[in-house]
Order: structure tokens, then C-alpha cells, then sequence
């Protein structure tokens, strides 16, 4: 039977053993990202940077939501305003693809940025 303080002891476990130093995480607010962000937290406390980017595109309130969750779980973050970025890149867009390109390119990019030390 899956025992979860079991999976958690020996997820962080491992984390503290392979990650040294520093480390950047990317966080969505999604269950997944925000679990992961969680664990990768209690292995290396402050050593993790946690970074959410606002894209402008979110839900009224989730940007405050996962802000409130990531400090209530004790995760070291940044909430990144990237909404002037992403509206400049998708301006004048029309083309759904075109769209999930750039919008795809603009997070690699701001995360490689706030990656930077």
C-alpha cells in the first residue's frame, strides 16, 4: 500500500542528495508544479527559488492564489509581472499556433532571465 510520509521522507531525501548549491524551479499553480515546488522546498529550503510567471493571462485571483499557497507551504518564491511582455509578444497574433509559439518562447525566456544569478 502506498504510504505517503514514506514517499515524501524518501523524495527529499533524494533531492538533498543529488542537488547541490542553488536551485530554480518553475511553478504553474497547478497541483503538480505547486507538489513538486513543495518537496523540492523541504530538501533545500532556501537554496530553491521558486518562480511563477504572470503572463496576464490567468484566471481573476490565481496569481494572489498561488502567491498565498507557495508562502502558506513555506516555499521561497518570486511572482514574476511579465503581462506587458507577453501582451507585446502576442500582439497582432492572429494564428493559434503562432500564439502557442510565442507565448512558449516568452516563458523560456523570462525564466532563463530570472534563472540568471
Amino acid at each position: 500500500m502506498f504510504d505517503p510520509d514514506k514517499f515524501i521522507a524518501e523524495a527529499v531525501a533524494a533531492l538533498k542528495g543529488e542537488v547541490k548549491g542553488k536551485a530554480i524551479i518553475a511553478a504553474s499553480g497547478g497541483v503538480d508544479s505547486t507538489a513538486a515546488a513543495v518537496l523540492a522546498s523541504r530538501a533545500l529550503g532556501p537554496n530553491l527559488l521558486a518562480v511563477f510567471v504572470d503572463p496576464g493571462l490567468m484566471r481573476k485571483g490565481e496569481v494572489e492564489d498561488v502567491d498565498r499557497t507557495l508562502k502558506e507551504m513555506g516555499v521561497n518564491h518570486r511572482i514574476v509581472d511579465a503581462r506587458d511582455e507577453f501582451f507585446a509578444a502576442l500582439k497582432g497574433v492572429e494564428d493559434p499556433e503562432a500564439k502557442r509559439k510565442a507565448i512558449g518562447a516568452k516563458f523560456i525566456e523570462i525564466f532563463e532571465r530570472e534563472a540568471r544569478p
